[in-house]
């Protein structure tokens, strides 16, 4: 199927609302506001003019990220670049074709051409903002909304956008920054430097906490409740935390950090709650909008008794995952399962339990997006930079203790604490593997700590020996959708993927 260029198709953004606010009605769940389905040839005014409405276009994009399997999120950022690095394996890499040129990194620009599986990121990433830009152009000084609510809707919106710019540059590298709705000038639109995507982001972060509060809010966004389904200030702080780490800004990550650890209502769970809904660590999750699902995570992960195969089950646990783990530490047991198929055992990731069940509206898990461990390891990681052993120390012996198993038959030796006789080369890699053994299989994290801890090259070439095909470095990207260029002639390629 031939593609129009996303970014600039100027009939486009009618369309995606009118979407937006039909998906929401028919799909979402009790918790969110239930009106009558409007009509698709709703107008871009409209759909701000009343509070109900304004509030379903965002409630709609969450809607989207929960649902949807192969073509959003969370399943595309919390899979296919973990088969980019070296957590997943697939189990038949001639079979599993949505998968195998992630896993062997082998991506080239004509193979998005379709506009299908595997333009994941950038279509719907920069879909999403396009309704985001709407968005914040419609909700800033909107009259027709209730101060509060009008004034929620945008701190979201901008919150959201930061998102989706955090996960484009680091898919892609140097790309577009997108901020207005005007096709014509959004159809010369050239790639902006990691700096100014990175400053536009921390921008909208900085828009949004003076726009949102610590509440979680209803579906309707008019009353507080106990949910932690859309993204407050908390989460405003956590992805300050994280795009200044990135940066290499480790006292202004460090600050971000302790804002979400002392604020009170959060902390680390026990291995066992962490991924149940609405658990301490928690800081901003997804709603189940799928009948018989929880989160399509353990869909997609769970194993049945027979094993892996091509098709419904194509991916389990990396061997090096598998052997990342230290003595002793609980997480291999509380967030792997195992099943032995054909003689050969295969080890896949549990940290969702609840697989699908038909026709069932029980929910314990939600897909969770952001949590507070990660929090700890922005902060560690920021005090060893600084030269604070200790209090690096200190935040990860914290995620270490929850995960030492009492000593038993197994594991005769519960995971130790980290002393703080380290040195600081030496903690780096102590971190890296914290993150591993910590935040597998969620959000790209293991993808991106490969890269900006410059380990990317060592640990794929060995990977590749595995997964057959070979390792470039220009590799650590992805490629833009062939189909973008030729439609805006100033937009460049992915660097390597021309030659």
């Amino acid at each position: 199927m031939k593609m129009k260029n996303i970014i600039f198709n100027k009939y486009y953004l009618i369309t995606l609302v009118a979407f937006f606010l039909t998906f929401s009605l028919l799909f979402a769940c009790k918790k969110f506001i239930q009106v009558e389905t409007p009509s698709t040839s709703i107008d871009v005014k409209s759909a701000f003019s009343t509070n109900i409405a304004a509030a379903q276009v965002l409630t709609g994009i969450y809607t989207e990220m929960s649902k949807s399997r192969f073509n959003g999120t969370p399943i595309s950022m919390s899979v296919i670049p973990e088969l980019s690095a070296d957590n997943l394996t697939l189990f038949d890499p001639n079979s599993s074709m949505q998968f195998v040129d992630y896993y062997r990194n082998s991506l080239e620009p004509n193979y998005l051409n379709s506009g299908g599986e595997n333009s994941t990121y950038w279509v719907n990433n920069y879909k999403t903002i396009y309704t985001l830009n709407t968005a914040i152009e419609q909700l800033t000084d909107n009259k027709k909304l209730s101060p509060n609510i009008g004034k929620r809707l945008l701190g979201e919106a901008y919150f959201m956008r930061a998102f989706l710019y955090f996960y484009l540059v680091n898919f892609y590298g140097e790309v577009p920054l997108v901020l207005i709705t005007s096709y014509k000038e959004n159809a010369l639109i050239r790639k902006n430097s990691f700096s100014e995507v990175y400053a536009q982001i921390l921008k909208d972060l900085q828009k949004a906490e003076g726009l949102l509060d610590v509440n979680y809010m209803s579906g309707d966004v008019t009353k507080v409740v106990f949910d932690r389904l859309r993204p407050n200030l908390i989460a405003v702080y956590g992805l300050q935390a994280r795009v200044h780490l990135y940066q290499k800004n480790y006292v202004a990550a460090e600050a971000a950090a302790n804002k979400v650890i002392s604020q009170p209502g959060y902390g680390l769970s026990n291995l066992d709650e962490v991924f149940q809904k609405n658990s301490l660590e928690t800081i901003w999750a997804l709603q189940p909008v799928v009948i018989g699902s929880n989160s399509l995570l353990a869909d997609q992960f769970l194993l049945p008794p027979s094993g892996p195969n091509e098709f419904d089950y194509p991916v389990f646990a990396s061997a090096s995952l598998i052997g990342s783990f230290e003595p002793g530490d609980s997480r291999k047991w509380k967030w792997l399962g195992i099943v032995t198929a054909n003689d050969v055992d295969y080890y896949y990731p549990t940290k969702y339990k609840r697989g699908f069940i038909p026709d069932s509206k029980d929910i314990n898990e939600f897909t969770i997006v952001q949590r507070v461990s990660e929090q700890y390891l922005i902060r560690a990681e920021a005090r060893n930079e600084q030269g604070n052993i200790i209090g690096a120390v200190e935040d990860l012996n914290a995620i270490r203790q929850r995960s030492r198993d009492v000593a038993s038959a197994k594991v005769p030796n519960p995971l130790p604490a980290l002393n703080t006789s380290i040195s600081q080369t030496e903690l780096r890699s102590i971190i890296l593997h914290e993150r591993r053994v910590e935040l597998f299989v969620e959000w790209g994290h293991r993808w991106f700590d490969l890269r900006r801890s410059g380990n990317l090259d060592r640990v794929l070439i060995e990977e590749h020996k595995l997964k057959g095909g070979e390792w470039q470095s220009y590799k650590a990207y992805y490629p833009i959708p062939q189909y973008e260029l030729t439609t805006n002639k100033w937009l460049t390629q992915t660097p390597g993927y021309n030659n």
